[in-house]
């Protein structure tokens, strides 16, 4: 039976422990310079993930809110996270009166309108990179029916993400206006 490594270093007799590592080493630089090569020509056909740049609509619904704390909530406000602002901003808001189950006389469910709270539709918008697996408004992950908590500077609540649209930068229609809209 032979040796792997003989007397003179040679691996089965064949090639020097040395030789075949300083070959490994070319060999990987050839891939590395290859790999690098063919994604700066993918980039250059069109496929630079900077080019994936988009605006972020993001519709939040918020429920049973005292009508004070609506009054600090409008458009144009910034998003606050981590103590700072954000590029997000409020595109909307659309307060209506909360609804909420109740029983009539014979005990049966009903929905109804309560006298005081409301309930909160706010479109947020903000600019994220669409080609990321994990789109991001307001510096918090965004996906349809996920908590995100509504915070600026004077207001804060929880909601629930209804919606989310992507669409190019500059070719935004003015199709959400900025309005206060209240329903009672």
């Amino acid at each position: 039976m032979s040796k792997i490594i003989d007397e003179k270093g040679k691996l089965f007799g064949i090639i020097n422990i040395v030789d075949l590592l300083v070959l490994v080493v070319i060999i990987g630089v050839i891939a590395v310079i290859g790999i690098r090569l063919t994604s700066s020509s993918r980039n250059a056909q069109g496929q630079n993930p900077l080019d994936s740049k988009k605006e972020i609509y993001v519709t939040l619904y918020g429920n049973s809110i005292v009508p004070e704390a609506l009054e600090t909530l409008k458009p144009g406000d910034k998003l606050v996270a981590n103590n700072v602002f954000t590029d997000a901003e409020i595109v909307s808001v659309d307060v209506t009166p909360a609804a909420y189950i109740t029983t009539n006389s014979e005990g049966e469910a009903i929905l109804e309108e309560h006298p005081i709270w409301k309930d909160i539709t706010v479109v947020i918008k903000d600019t994220v990179n669409a080609s990321n697996p994990i789109l991001k408004a307001g510096n918090q992950e965004v996906r349809v029916n996920y908590n995100f908590i509504l915070k600026t500077q004077k207001f804060e609540a929880n909601c629930k993400i209804r919606d989310i649209e992507l669409k190019d930068i500059g070719s935004v229609e003015d199709t959400t206006e900025e309005s206060t809209a209240v329903t009672e």
